[in-house]
């Protein structure tokens, strides 16, 4: 597996999430601009999750819960509690894994092209740089009332060789994820107490990406 592929699995459901807070404009643009009225923008996000991964071949799901934080101006923190502790942290400069207190692996993106392209493609997202976006995803869906769901298809080849598409489902926060990726695995995330308060980082959370 190369190390594109290896970095882009764990990081899925991030991009996932963010897309939808800077969703490209295409022949869906009433639908676009449905979704982004409804979600809440705000510097900071905080929230929780559940995720359960179907890989093919095997009968049982795998789950795993914890919480995460997106911070425009630093980037992602995923931190899964169960059922082993890990963190994964994406910043402009690198990519950082940790399990069990110790790293798994860090790369740079001034070393390695692919966290370029992954980080690029996740600040496309934290920026809001629409036309970056569209030459990634293709969107289509449905919104009512206050509710909205989305299917995201892959425009990018790279990408299309990771992911089938993604079906997203929210309010003013994103809800629910369904990952479809090209090798038959599925992942089911949902989303809960997210919060945008504080508006600021708390001197914890800021130290997190140190």
């Amino acid at each position: 597996m190369s190390i594109a592929n290896r970095l882009l699995r764990p990081i899925l459901p991030i991009l996932a999430m963010l897309a939808l807070s800077f969703l490209p404009m295409s022949h869906a643009a009433d639908l676009a601009a449905s979704v982004r009225g409804a979600l809440v923008q705000s510097p900071v996000l905080r929230g929780e999750f559940e995720q359960s991964k179907q890989v093919a071949g095997f009968k049982k799901n795998l789950l795993s819960r914890g919480d995460f934080l997106v911070a425009r101006e630093h980037g992602v923190i995923w931190r899964t509690r169960e059922p082993f502790a890990s963190l994964l942290k994406l910043t402009r400069d690198e990519i950082v894994a940790t399990q069990g207190g110790e790293i798994a692996f860090r790369l740079s993106a001034s070393k390695e092209p692919s966290v370029r392209i992954i980080n690029g493609l996740m600040f496309s997202l934290l920026n809001g740089d629409i036309q970056s976006l569209a030459e990634h995803f293709r969107v289509d869906g449905s919104a009512s009332g206050k509710t909205w769901k989305l299917l995201l298809t892959p425009r990018n080849p790279a990408l299309s060789k990771m992911i089938s598409q993604v079906e997203l489902a929210g309010d003013q926060y994103v809800r629910n994820i369904n990952i479809a990726e090209a090798n038959g695995d599925k992942t089911s995330i949902h989303f809960f107490a997210q919060s945008t308060e504080p508006a600021k980082l708390s001197p914890e959370e800021a130290a997190r990406f140190d």
